[in-house]
């Protein structure tokens, strides 16, 4: 992970992978990790759940800065 922050209904994740991971996978491993922490911390009341589905962009090393000042900024 290089970068996280987020919103109250989302967050940004800026994550370095190797070509050989699936980012769908990626993503389903943090949403079941996050979902099962925070329910057994009891920090919602009721059930906590993502949302099904997200959204992935890529970036060149040039634009690093920028996308971690963006996610930052959150």
């Amino acid at each position: 992970m290089i970068a996280i922050n987020g919103m109250p209904d989302h967050i940004h994740i800026l994550v370095g992978i190797k070509p050989n991971i699936s980012l769908s996978d990626l993503v389903r491993d943090i949403k079941s990790s996050s979902s099962k922490f925070i329910n057994e911390q009891k920090w919602v009341n009721g059930k906590f759940e993502w949302q099904t589905g997200f959204g992935a962009f890529s970036y060149g090393h040039s634009q690093l800065n920028n996308v971690i000042k963006y996610i930052e900024n959150q």
